[in-house]
């Protein structure tokens, strides 16, 4: 009985995740919220850049009114000698709740995250690569969903 419920419990840590991307035709804005005083802004512009092409290259508009919004959120931790950063990639959008009054709110429908460390002079091009995987994770996920 402790390996059926081992393989199952296991076999569902593989299965459908938590968010869905299914019906993602357009985005509204790609806001980058920076909290990492050790970036370039032409890093961030970069990020911005990245993100937009990736949308666009899986058939999704940007810079649509009435559409969900991409955002990607720089933290910075505190360390000693080697710097840490923790990176989310969500996107939010209107949604109406089951509840008995149908609650217009704002939610977060996808959410993925990394936590990095670097040393001071290769900051710029960690997070860049944190952004990308980020990034491979919601096209893996838009994937799954469009199968």
């Amino acid at each position: 009985m402790k390996y059926i419920l081992l393989f199952l419990l296991t076999y569902s840590l593989h299965g459908a995740g938590f968010w869905t991307l299914s019906g993602l035709e357009k985005t509204n804005t790609t806001y980058v919220q920076n909290k990492i005083s050790y970036i370039s802004a032409k890093t961030v512009a970069e990020i911005k850049e990245k993100i937009n092409k990736t949308l666009e290259d899986n058939s999704i508009k940007v810079n649509q009114q009435d559409a969900p919004s991409m955002m990607l959120s720089l933290e910075e931790k505190e360390g000693d000698e080697i710097y840490f950063f923790y990176l989310k990639l969500e996107l939010g959008e209107e949604v109406k709740t089951f509840r008995k009054d149908g609650t217009q709110t704002f939610a977060i429908t996808y959410q993925a995250t990394d936590f990095i460390e670097s040393e001071p002079d290769e900051i710029d091009s960690v997070v860049l690569e944190s952004v990308d995987y980020l990034l491979a994770k919601f096209v893996e996920q838009l994937e799954e969903d469009k199968e």
